[in-house]
This record gives C-alpha cells, sequence and structure tokens, in this order.
C-alpha cells in the first residue's frame, strides 16, 4: 500500500528545473563590482599576504641564530613565497578585467 503511494505521488508530482540561486542567494556570489575595486582588493590581499611572509621571514631568520646554512635556506623559501605571492596578485588582477559587464561575444 505504501508503495503504491509512493508510486502515485512520484507520478503525480510534476519536475521542474531549480536554479542554485532558489533562495535568491547564489553560494559563492560575490557582489557586482568594478575592475578598480577588485584591483584594490587583490591589492590589500597582496599586501597583507606581504605583511604576514615578511614577518614569518623576522621569526625564522631570528630562530636561525646566525647558522650559515639555516640563513641561506629560510632566504631560499622567502624569495620563493614572494614570488608565489607577486603572481597571485598579477593572476587576481588579471582576473578583475574579466568580470561581468561585457555582451559574452554578442
Amino acid at each position: 500500500m505504501t508503495g503504491a503511494a509512493v508510486l502515485l505521488a512520484m507520478t503525480l508530482v510534476e519536475c521542474r528545473p531549480v536554479v542554485d540561486n532558489v533562495l535568491g542567494v547564489k553560494y559563492g556570489a560575490q557582489p557586482a563590482r568594478g575592475a578598480g575595486d577588485c584591483i584594490s582588493t587583490c591589492a590589500r590581499a597582496y599586501g597583507d599576504s606581504m605583511k604576514v611572509e615578511s614577518d614569518l621571514h623576522v621569526t625564522n631568520v631570528k630562530a636561525c641564530a646566525s647558522d650559515s646554512v639555516c640563513l641561506a635556506l629560510e632566504d631560499i623559501r622567502f624569495e620563493a613565497a614572494v614570488a608565489r605571492i607577486r603572481t597571485g596578485r598579477q593572476n587576481c588582477q588579471n582576473n578583475c578585467h574579466h568580470q561581468g559587464g561585457g555582451q559574452g561575444g554578442r
């Protein structure tokens, strides 16, 4: 009997496609903003990342206690981290120029 009720309910219910913002808010969506705001956001994130990395570098240099091998390894690590952060900033800013507002080739 229950199986028949479920089968009947399934056949009577019309399925409709549901968009991902059914509640009016799209998950992961960011408010619309211009390229200038986006570039500023990238610059702030870059500045924050550089501050954290610089603080870590100072801490690591102090921890090396004048050990030349330790200092050389820390310099290599720091330069790689700075390069990664700079690349991230550039990628972020490049993506700012591809945000909405276009016609998608139309």
